[in-house]
């Protein structure tokens, strides 16, 4: 792999304001000099040191004049949220049909929501109640939906409405794609990752609430500013209309902070301190021998977006002052933390002299792209652990899991009939609904090379 990657010439990173979320930060010096990397973002705010952080010479800012469809954003009160946030969401989808008669002057539009059911709900919503703009292609929409098997999509698709996500199946997407680039449809019910990753501009975009539900445990958290703008980028269709609208859907008290969307991110920050980051990072280059000890762990961190940013807001990180012999130390300890929960594993060997070096769990830990949380589960595995103790502890580590999709559920089912190791209980009342248990399935579906 590392062979193949040096053949390469010329790289393009794009959405590199997603440093601002949840990415570990690579040295510069880990890519090979004589490639040409352009590195791009729509919504970057601290460009000057991001440049900085991979050594460019050069860095250009273009602002909306270079924009080939002018966009015109409008954020819409919809009340206050009071004492029960779902009933406030559940209560947007009455608005969006008058947004779209008042924005959409006849052409076609984006409505994103923040979970595949809402996305269901709206599309179904909408065709039952509101009434096509302009006429219909009857003939193309019949096509369409004699495509699909999905009794759902095929009577929103008759209406000229459909609705976009990752858990149709790929044919459904690609069905729901060709319909709307045809223009046979004038609204599609989309979640984000039509915007982070299909390229469909609508002449409207209509954001449906500026919050989503992250389960029980995380409770109702804003949309970030950055899949919001991805979102608005949406909209105005290049050779098709000379202007695009957006129309972002929020409550009250939050409409004042939404209209400031046009300032972009806030500053973009190193995430290098949090949870495990460190700690993975500094595995690395321990295992490849280019780390040897705790001060030569702080020369390295000098090369990475942290130091960059703890130079210029050193609150952020818990630090007070700015000096650089405060900030040396401050580093040294995050580094001697790291190293000694690396230690505590066994992952490295530390000598008297303050130095170590790297034990077989760290160049195990590296090479397989570990985190160090599933090594440490790793490595408490007693020697004599049996198969299914492996895989219940290899199911629970969350880098493997995925969400259960609706359309993969008889699937998953299907495929634990066929493996070896069960779960507790009456085997007749067990059903797969759970990512542990999803990886649980797929791990033994790939080790014995079942076909479902």
């Amino acid at each position: 792999c590392f062979v193949k990657f040096r053949l390469i010439n010329f790289l393009l990173p794009s959405h590199l304001h997603t440093l601002h979320y949840s990415f570990k930060q690579a040295q510069p010096n880990d890519l090979m000099s004589n490639m040409r990397i352009v590195a791009v973002s729509a919504t970057l705010p601290n460009l000057g040191q991001l440049a900085s952080f991979v050594e460019s010479g050069e860095a250009y800012i273009f602002d909306d004049s270079y924009r080939p469809v002018p966009l015109s954003i409008f954020v819409q009160a919809c009340g206050h949220i009071g004492k029960n946030r779902y009933l406030f969401d559940k209560s947007l989808d009455q608005h969006v049909p008058s947004i779209l008669k008042r924005f959409s002057s006849g052409r076609p539009a984006i409505v994103f929501c923040h979970s595949k059911k809402e996305n269901e709900t709206l599309a179904s919503e909408l065709s039952k109640s509101y009434t096509a703009p302009t006429k219909l292609n009857d003939s193309a929409l019949r096509k369409f939906a004699g495509q699909t098997n999905t009794p759902s999509l095929q009577k929103c698709l008759l209406r000229g409405i459909a609705f976009h996500h990752a858990g149709l199946d790929a044919s459904d997407r690609r069905i729901v794609e060709e319909a709307f680039t045809s223009g046979s449809l004038f609204c599609l019910c989309a979640t984000s990752t039509l915007a982070m990753g299909v390229n469909l501009p609508a002449f409207l975009v209509v954001i449906k609430g500026t919050s989503a539900y992250r389960g029980a445990a995380n409770g109702h958290q804003d949309i970030d500013m950055g899949t919001l703008l991805q979102m608005v980028g949406r909209a105005g269709r290049p050779g098709f209309d000379k202007s695009g609208t957006a129309v972002i859907m929020t409550d009250s008290l939050s409409k004042t902070r939404y209209e400031n969307i046009s300032q972009g991110l806030k500053v973009v920050e190193s995430h290098l301190l949090e949870s495990s980051n460190l700690t993975e990072c500094l595995n690395n280059e321990i295992s490849q021998g280019v780390i040897t000890c705790a001060e030569e762990a702080v020369d390295w961190i000098k090369h990475s977006l942290l130091f960059h940013r703890i130079q210029s807001n050193p609150l952020y990180y818990g630090l007070s002052g700015r000096g650089n012999d405060n900030i040396h130390s401050f580093l040294l300890a995050k580094c001697a933390d790291s190293i000694t929960k690396l230690s505590k594993i066994r992952a490295i060997l530390e000598q008297d002299d303050g130095t170590f070096s790297p034990d077989a769990a760290s160049h195990i830990m590296s090479r397989n792209f570990i985190d160090f949380e599933t090594m440490k589960s790793i490595v408490k595995l007693p020697h004599d652990c049996g198969p299914l103790q492996l895989l219940h502890m290899l199911s629970r580590c969350e880098k493997i899991q995925t969400p259960v999709r609706r359309a993969e559920k008889k699937e998953l089912n299907e495929a634990y009939k066929l493996v070896k190791y069960k779960f507790e209980g009456p085997q007749s009342k067990i059903r797969i609904q759970t990512p542990e248990q999803k990886a649980f399935v797929l791990l033994q579906s790939s080790i014995g090379k079942h076909h479902f």
